[in-house]
């Protein structure tokens, strides 16, 4: 054993080993990739300065009595920070995030996890999720899926089920004895208050309970989950399912106190007094209104209050026919709901079904179980019968113009008219935040003109005092997905404020797709497969064929979820999607194309590159000359 000095500190090291793993066993990382394929000790990362010998390869070196090693210098970053240029040039080097993750808002790292389903290690994808999705068994349910819509296979033969894969991870995980649960960190001194038991303001708290902290959120409603509870119908989201993963996140010791009110029963400036940090994650649970004639008679309800009724006191009561109007998400939930409850519902759009914000799925489902659609139609008055309740709505037909700012065609009114026979009238516009605990606080936050809260992108931070703002209280109405990558975030930037070290994630790609998958994208690739299969077993009768045939498909086209048979919906509340077996989801998650690099996050070139603040730009267009 000798005694060597690394960065002014004394350290008795092993003369056996080399001065870069001496180095690590003492607590200190020198970057490098020396073991890692390809490098052989050429990585030139792992330079180090040593008093009267220079710069050496700390891979290569062996301690000596009172060596005194520099790891960090103006020149060393420098120095690595070219040698990663370098090796971010070469054509072999593979260092890019896939396109399914890019388009996730919580970066959750897709490819690692679809690997680990394929090699039947769910365990495994449960803990890669979890690392930044702490509500897979939700989110599995609910999410629009954004990484879909940018699935590589899907310009092959369509998307890889992700959304779906995700939930069978999560299901497989709340079945085991012990439901995964990151170890938590040593207890914090620190106190941070949260304001929304919704998918944001549990994520941030759950992050931040598993780093140590004293986290207390504080909810209004009698339950916990927000949007997830309250909007979300059960047939999309069992409550049952919802209360064990809160179960779970609060496992490490976040505590959710419910019934209690911003601006009733404490105040915002109370709660910058009496805790270390702030995060408003208060949602946008109010409905925003539709103003025309005859919205105040008997039969007009408002899309969220009707969806947040089923979930508490149910007094809002439906006739046999039923009008919904909106094309968004919401207006989709409240008409099948509406058709669970027995009645014949129409949802009524202004523009036509191409401009409809909803998912797809939603509204293919929709139409599945029996929602009529009447597009370029506008409500105009609601028309009552002798006892003041909606009997009739009268309706104006729209025509489409220019697209307005949010790219789909404007609906221009065309001055016809037509009258329906509605005794119900659900109009699910839009939402928005309520702001009222603001009137008579001390406390002024940014808000803007649409009365959401102005925070920094990366950080949540509002830029008053302790105060963090997440999800739809600073985006607006959004979706769920959106307010956990919210309460990562918040959660990050509130460790670091108190010094805490939470793990950093590391989503910048450094160079373009890695994979070169044009040779796979044809569109009648299925159809040569098929025709391909069929002469290999032309020797067999139709019927053995088509078995074959529809046997190997299933391990090259999505594999479509068992759902709840459409007549079994009607007047249920039952969940649709009943998940995917074992095989299905092993066979589904083996169509992933791996279109990124195969380290995903855990990918150590890509933690340098971003600590050492390499350009992307330069590495992915090449036009810049790299400096040795």
């Amino acid at each position: 054993m000798v005694n060597i000095i690394i960065d002014g500190n004394t350290f008795k090291v092993s003369q056996r080993l080399t001065l870069l793993k001496a180095a690590e066993e003492c607590g200190i990382t020198i970057p490098s990739l020396c073991n890692i394929d390809g490098f052989h000790h050429n990585c030139d990362l792992c330079d180090v300065e040593i008093e009267h010998h220079g710069t050496v390869k700390a891979c290569r070196i062996h301690p000596t009595e009172g060596m005194v090693v520099t790891t960090t210098s103006t020149a060393l970053i420098q120095r690595r920070k070219h040698a990663l240029e370098q090796i971010l040039s070469a054509p072999n080097i593979s260092c890019s995030v896939p396109p399914c993750q890019v388009a996730c808002p919580a970066d959750v790292d897709i490819q690692s996890y679809l690997y680990f389903i394929a090699t039947n290690q769910p365990q495994k994808a449960i803990e890669v999720i979890k690392k930044t999705l702490p509500m897979p068994l939700s989110i599995g349910r609910v999410c629009p899926a954004f990484c879909e819509a940018k699935c590589q296979r899907k310009l092959v033969d369509g998307s890889i089920a992700i959304r779906q894969i995700k939930r069978y991870a999560a299901d497989i995980d709340l079945a085991s004895l012990h439901a995964y649960t990151p170890i938590k960190k040593s207890t914090k001194a620190q106190h941070i208050a949260i304001v929304g038991a919704g998918p944001g303001g549990l994520s941030c708290g759950y992050f931040l309970s598993n780093e140590g902290y004293n986290v207390t959120i504080f909810e209004s409603m009698p339950q916990a989950g927000g949007w997830l509870r309250y909007g979300i119908p059960e047939y999309r989201l069992p409550k049952a399912i919802l209360d064990q993963e809160i179960d779970i996140m609060c496992r490490n010791g976040m505590t959710i106190e419910t019934n209690k009110k911003l601006g009733t029963d404490f105040t915002l400036s109370s709660l910058q007094h009496n805790y270390d940090a702030v995060c408003l994650a208060v949602g946008a649970s109010l409905a925003s209104e539709m103003h025309y004639q005859g919205t105040d008679l008997n039969g007009h309800y408002l899309g969220v209050d009707f969806l947040k009724d089923q979930m508490l006191d149910k007094h809002y009561t439906i006739g046999k026919k039923v009008a919904v109007i909106g094309g968004g998400n919401t207006a989709i939930d409240c008409a099948r709901t509406a058709l669970r409850l027995g009645a014949d519902t129409t949802l009524i759009y202004r523009r036509t079904r191409d401009e409809m914000p909803a998912e797809v799925y939603e509204i293919e489902e929709a139409e599945h179980e029996g929602v009529k659609f009447l597009f370029l139609t506008n409500p105009v008055e609601n028309i009552a019968d002798d006892n003041g309740h909606i009997c009739q709505v009268k309706l104006e037909t729209m025509a489409l113009g220019e697209p307005d700012a949010s790219g789909r065609c404007s609906p221009k009114a065309t001055g016809e008219y037509i009258y329906a026979e509605f005794d119900t009238v659900i109009a699910a516009v839009s939402q928005k935040t309520n702001t009222d605990f603001l009137a008579n606080e001390t406390t002024e936050l940014p808000m803007s003109r649409w009365n959401t809260l102005n925070t920094d992108e990366h950080t949540m931070y509002s830029g008053v005092d302790n105060i963090f703002g997440i999800g739809d209280f600073r985006r607006g109405p959004a979706t769920a997905i959106e307010a956990i990558a919210d309460g990562r975030k918040a959660a990050q930037a509130i460790d670091v404020q108190f010094g805490g070290n939470m793990e950093k994630l590391y989503t910048e790609s450094f160079r373009e797709r890695n994979v070169a998958r044009g040779h796979l994208i044809r569109p009648d690739h299925v159809d040569k497969l098929k025709n391909i299969m069929r002469s290999l077993l032309a020797d067999n009768n139709s019927t053995d064929i088509e078995a074959q045939l529809e046997h190997a498909l299933t391990h090259v086209m999505r594999n479509q979820m068992s759902e709840l048979h459409v007549n079994a919906r009607h007047l249920s509340f039952n969940e649709v999607e009943k998940g995917y077996s074992h095989q299905a989801a092993i066979n589904e998650a083996k169509r992933c194309l791996s279109c990124g690099c195969h380290d995903g996050n855990d990918c150590k070139l890509r933690h340098y590159a971003t600590d050492y603040h390499v350009d992307k730009q330069l590495i992915i267009s090449g036009l810049r000359p790299i400096i040795a």
